[in-house]
């Protein structure tokens, strides 16, 4: 294939209605986390807690997140050759991790739950890093309503998360501190402290 058919076949791939990753796991705290996104970065987070509701919240990924989302799902060619995400290798039930994507041309889709694919595991990363991001700020705005009190270890969570890399997109924690930084019956430590979480993820830099 020249390299015209190569771009033409890839601009086509390109164009994707929309995008599910979903990890459900039989021993943590969440049953099911799905995210689901259009091709420009738009779509709804799901999750669902042990004897709980699902709660459905909308996402929409900051420019450099979207970015590094097409960048990541492109590597895989779009999630080419599904029957291979899994290694077959015999490890601990992680969960099963399920990926799909709808093109004009079709759907594709493939499950598993240890790949040593590193396209895969590199997309895989990213949305885990996303859905932890949405739960902690759903968390975060849950207790704003009922729990100011809990809100310093809170941020303290989100400062080891951001420090470990397992936040993808910093800048959605923006509106959620900026609320924490306003917010008069709140800790002025804490909101110190979200201030200062604030301007580090503006900045680039690491807590």
């Amino acid at each position: 294939m020249n390299l015209a058919a190569l771009l033409i076949s890839l601009l086509a791939l390109a164009d994707f209605s929309s995008f599910t990753y979903c990890h459900d796991n039989s021993r943590g705290p969440y049953e099911s986390q799905c995210v689901q996104l259009d091709a420009e970065a738009k779509g709804e987070v799901r999750f669902r807690r042990r004897e709980a509701e699902t709660v459905t919240l909308p996402i929409q990924l900051s420019p450099g997140a979207t970015e590094k989302f097409q960048t990541l799902l492109a590597a895989t060619n779009y999630l080419e050759r599904p029957e291979t995400f899994e290694s077959g290798r015999k490890i601990a039930d992680l969960g099963p991790k399920r990926l799909m994507i709808e093109m004009p041309s079709g759907k594709r889709e493939g499950t598993f739950n240890f790949s040593i694919r590193k396209d895969i595991t590199d997309l895989s990363n990213f949305f885990e890093g996303l859905i932890n991001q949405e739960t902690i700020v759903f968390d975060m705005t849950t207790a704003l309503k009922f729990d100011r009190l809990s809100i310093p270890k809170r941020l303290e969570q989100i400062e080891n998360e951001i420090r470990s890399n397992r936040i993808a997109d910093p800048e959605r924690l923006i509106p959620v501190l900026e609320r924490i930084e306003k917010d008069q019956q709140i800790l002025n430590y804490a909101r110190t402290q979200a201030g200062k979480i604030k301007k580090q993820v503006q900045t680039g830099k690491k807590p």
